[in-house]
């Protein structure tokens, strides 16, 4: 028992430098006005990525959502810089983590999924099986954050979320709602924020003159990809994109005026009128390595 207490009072070398890396975050911030503990943001979605944060590919891992504690009673100052956390026990190994780029990524919630607001490359010194990356803000959103990858078990890796907001009170939704999507070709283009509605300034929204020939074509979102691929058309034909899966995709042009779809949840639909004719590439925003092709005639 006194080894223990011990142990805790001193802590290994890993325990002083996360409790030095929050300490130093939240020091740096304190000069903000933050906002007071009870005001709680929507839980924040998290996952692990293949790649890197200048880079997100696939989502590997998904984690738990990263969120304010509610159990318990709130002591001391209002003021406080209030930490949400996640913690998620994954199926893979540090080892196997490591061996390849990833990336641990934070969006602002579930119904703006597109934005980004905290991203870390996983990578660095394992002490006694942990590791400890920092996560940086992404586009103005002010998070900023650390994560705990705990790889001391052989098969399996527990990630541990620290995200800390030291905004001003009531700047929180329009500091994540500035953020935008990190996908590389979507990095220049405005977050798109209802994902049902098709952007006004898209010139193939325009509704066909001859609406009684115009079709209807499925597109099943199905285990990450597009089906069919390629879809062929007539002008004035309306394609819809159904997500058969478990995870939010998005049907993205390369030229965001052709086509925009915002995040497509689960069990929705997303419909875009043709009235141009021309081969569209267009992708996932989540998932940069879903591809298809919409061909007009």
């Amino acid at each position: 028992m006194e080894r223990s207490r011990r142990l805790l009072a001193v802590g290994t070398p890993l325990v002083i430098s996360i409790r030095l890396a929050i300490a130093f975050l939240l020091i740096s911030l304190g000069s903000v006005v933050v906002r007071a503990q009870e005001d709680r943001d929507p839980p924040h979605p998290a996952h692990i990525h293949s790649g890197s944060c200048d880079d997100l590919g696939d989502i590997v891992y998904p984690l738990t959502d990263v969120a304010l504690a509610t159990a318990g009673e709130a002591f001391g100052a209002a003021s406080a810089v209030p930490v949400e956390e996640s913690d998620t026990t994954i199926d893979a190994s540090l080892t196997d983590i490591l061996a390849a780029p990833h990336a641990v990524n934070i969006h602002q919630s579930a119904d703006a999924i597109q934005n980004y607001i905290a991203c870390g490359d996983i990578g660095g010194r394992a002490v006694d099986g942990k590791l400890a990356i920092g996560l940086q803000e992404l586009h103005g959103s002010g998070y900023q954050g650390v994560a705990i990858l705990d790889g001391s078990d052989a098969t399996t890796t527990t990630v541990t979320v620290y995200l800390a907001y030291p905004g001003e009170r009531g700047e929180t939704e329009q500091a994540a709602t500035s953020a935008v999507v990190t996908s590389p070709a979507a990095a220049a283009a405005p977050p798109t924020t209802e994902p049902t509605a098709a952007p006004a300034a898209a010139a193939p929204t325009a509704e066909p003159t001859a609406a009684s020939s115009a079709q209807e074509v499925p597109v099943d979102i199905v285990e990450f990809s597009f089906s069919p691929d390629p879809v062929e058309i007539a002008v004035g034909d309306t394609v819809t994109w159904t997500n058969q899966g478990t995870v939010p995709h998005t049907a993205t042009a390369e030229d965001r005026g052709v086509l925009q779809s915002g995040p497509i949840s689960p069990g929705n639909s997303f419909s875009q009128v043709f009235s141009q004719s021309g081969e569209f590439p267009y992708f996932c925003e989540f998932h940069p390595n879903m591809h298809g092709t919409i061909i007009v005639k």
